[in-house]
């Protein structure tokens, strides 16, 4: 059965809601090191990452994210010349969520620092546990045990399934990052550049 969770930034500004399909989700931990200078770029590394250096994300369609309130605080960072799409609110410096450069790849990799859950045992009924965790060779400190060093292979079938099954059924739109294909903010390569 589908849930419905209340999104929302740091300062409040921000917030929005997400439906979350059993199914058509993966809960993730990356560990990557463009996730870490996201972080650090945002000024929020200790609010955002974990002690290892990691990010939790929640990869779904983008049809299943809504932004109700703040839309004129979305901003976009782009890491590298052909990298993600890095959205985040520039009234508190929040990672929202990572897209593809174009609006019409059904995927977005939301923070699951936006989620607001009544208590725990709430957040881990409705996303279930973390079913990969990759990128482990760019930790802070020691990797840890349940890590991948690099992003496991065997994933790939499952991501391909989910995506061409999204594709398929248009759950690429509507797009709270993309209206018409256009991007809803002009992406910066940096904030402190």
């Amino acid at each position: 059965m589908a849930a419905t969770v209340q999104l929302q930034c740091a300062c409040g500004e921000v917030k929005g809601q997400l439906k979350v399909v059993p199914g058509h989700f993966f809960h993730v931990h990356c560990l990557c090191c463009d996730c870490q200078q996201f972080a650090n770029e945002l000024g929020n590394a200790d609010k955002i990452l974990d002690k290892h250096g990691g990010s939790e994300l929640f990869q779904t369609y983008p049809a299943y994210m809504d932004i109700t309130q703040g839309k004129e605080n979305i901003a976009c960072m782009q890491l590298h010349p052909k990298g993600l799409y890095r959205w985040y609110t520039s009234c508190c410096n929040m990672p929202l969520a990572n897209t593809m450069t174009s609006g019409s790849v059904p995927f977005v990799g939301i923070s699951v620092k936006l989620m607001q859950f009544a208590d725990e045992q709430t957040r881990q009924d409705t996303l279930g546990p973390v079913t990969v965790k990759a990128f482990g060779k760019y930790a802070i400190g020691e990797m840890p045990q349940d890590a991948h060093e690099r992003f496991p292979l065997s994933s790939m079938p499952k991501i391909i399934a989910f995506m061409v099954k999204g594709k398929f059924n248009k759950r690429h739109q509507p797009n709270p990052f993309f209206i018409d294909g256009v991007p809803v903010a002009s992406a910066v390569a940096s904030l402190k550049g």
